[in-house]
């Protein structure tokens, strides 16, 4: 590259020394275009003209042009050099660890082949397969085919009373009876043919914007459902990346806020690295009214929506996976030296994740589950916005419980916790003191 900067330097050098003499002779500066270069392009009047000049003109003439073309040469030369060794470059970067990640990119897709394929999906010949559809934290496996297909999904909508705080019971609106709702694992490429079915016997209807169906409401127009009925549409996955799906029947927050809510992780053609262990974790909150009072004067223990609440974006239960007791009675698990990953959520309808692992440091970060580019390293907290998500690689090299928290941490007081126990010995090497582990009384971080 240093070559390729001096070779133009010389020539920008070597065409200031022949301006500056020519001036000092009195002379014009040298052009790259004019009559001497294209004369034969300006007609017979001005051809007549030209070839009245002496001969010593002409020959002077023949001498700058020849000069001007080596000028140009030169430029081009070193201009078409940079910019192979440039474009031979994008793409590639080499982390501190010596691991090389290529930046994949995808092949721009004509409007014309975008608008076919739409035309095409109600009769589109794809093998068919049944979507794996796992319950937080379980993520199904990865796909190993090297082709796409017709990939049903079948979602159905349906309430449930369920503890939501150590204290407090909340009817939640899911998708296939779970909060957060079902993880869907595809492929870039795929077709996927969605059958949504409304079992709310409120009589609420339902739909699904996903934010990896591209159109108009993310398939919502589409799919929305009244109670009892089943519709069927079709979307094919043309970027890849962990996208959110929730349901956005007005008003869109109240069934955001209720429950409903979840991801699909679209594989690009070239998947992730392969890792240990895999976990599908969404944050979320919940605004609620405060407990009424039943017949005896006795609070109760279940509580309802609360819209004032959320308009003041004041939530009362901040949580991983849907309550408060979720990652806590039933901690994610690793053993010593395994590489975990987490696609991670956050189903809003409000507030922003600043996602933490205390004890650990994110190894590889896909920022905005941006699967393409290369990943960040070393990164403490990912600050992750409602309706977004990220993918976090991380390595277990010392035993212990690991606390998940949004580091926003006075959330910590609403049930934003979760735990990860890693299994192992000890590793004094890293991690070591001479008296015994203490934890504070009455810790909500350090179990």
């Amino acid at each position: 590259m240093d070559a390729i900067i001096k070779s133009i330097y010389r020539a920008k050098s070597r065409y200031v020394a022949v301006t500056s003499i020519r001036a000092s002779r009195g002379l014009a500066s040298p052009r790259l275009c004019g009559p001497p270069l294209f004369y034969f392009l300006r007609g017979p009047h001005l051809a007549r003209q030209i070839s009245t000049a002496s001969k010593e003109e002409s020959s002077s003439g023949r001498k700058h042009v020849t000069t001007q073309y080596k000028y140009l040469l030169t430029l081009s030369t070193s201009a078409a050099l940079s910019w192979l060794f440039y474009a031979q470059q994008q793409g590639t970067v080499q982390l501190d660890s010596g691991e090389k990640f290529v930046q994949k990119k995808e092949a721009p897709v004509s409007s014309k082949k975008m608008t076919e394929a739409a035309e095409s999906l109600d009769t589109v010949n794809l093998p068919t397969e049944k979507a794996v559809l796992t319950t937080a934290p379980n993520i199904p496996p990865p796909i190993t085919r090297d082709y796409p297909v017709l990939l049903d999904v079948d979602l159905a909508t349906v309430t449930k009373l369920e503890q939501l705080t150590n204290q407090y019971k909340y009817e939640k609106w899911t998708y296939n009876n779970s909060v957060p709702g079902p993880f869907i694992r595809a492929r870039v490429g795929d077709v996927v043919n969605l059958k949504i079915t409304n079992h709310d016997e409120s009589g609420m209807p339902h739909n699904i914007d996903c934010h990896a169906f591209f159109g108009p409401g993310g398939g919502a127009p589409l799919t929305t459902v009244n109670e009892g009925e089943t519709k069927t549409a079709r979307f094919k996955l043309q970027r890849p990346g962990l996208f959110n799906y929730h349901c956005s029947v007005g008003p869109v927050g109240v069934h955001i806020a209720n429950g409903m809510y979840g991801l699909i992780y679209v594989q690009p053609e070239q998947d992730l690295p392969t890792v240990d262990k895999e976990y599908y974790v969404m944050q979320s909150e919940f605004y609620h009214e405060p407990p009424e009072r039943d017949d005896n004067g006795q609070l109760s223990s279940t509580v309802e929506f609360s819209w004032p609440h959320a308009l003041r974006e004041a939530a009362d239960v901040v949580v991983f996976n849907g309550s408060e007791a979720a990652l806590t009675e039933k901690p994610l698990k690793a053993r010593l030296d395994d590489t975990v990953r987490i696609y991670f959520g956050n189903g809003g309808p409000n507030l922003t994740s600043s996602f933490h692992v205390i004890g650990s440091c994110f190894d590889h970060v896909y920022r905005d589950a941006d699967v393409l580019s290369p990943p960040g390293q070393c990164v403490q907290t990912v600050s992750v916005p409602p309706g977004g998500s990220t993918i976090v690689d991380m390595k277990m090299v010392v035993p212990g419980t690991y606390t998940i928290v949004d580091h926003a941490i006075f959330r910590l007081e609403k049930g934003a916790k979760a735990f990860l126990n890693v299994s192992g010995e000890p590793r004094p090497q890293f991690y070591h003191s001479k008296q015994p582990a203490q934890p504070c009384e009455g810790c909500k971080l350090h179990p």
